[in-house]
């Protein structure tokens, strides 16, 4: 497992609670457009992605 495995993985997981929370609150609170929503889906994107490399790289 690599040291910085457990770092790569919070910053995965605070990146998608914030994606989600931010699309969340562009729908139902403060419509604030594409541009926000194509934003906060790329924070869940990056977040995933760093997600799935942590977790790979945990399994070799």
């Amino acid at each position: 497992m690599r040291e910085d495995s457990g770092t790569l993985r919070s910053t995965g997981f605070l990146l998608v609670i914030i994606g989600t929370l931010g699309l969340l609150a562009n729908e139902f609170v403060l419509d604030w457009g594409t541009a926000a929503t194509l934003g906060f889906a790329g924070f869940n994107i990056i977040g995933l992605l760093d997600l799935w490399f942590s977790f790979s790289g945990q399994r070799s």
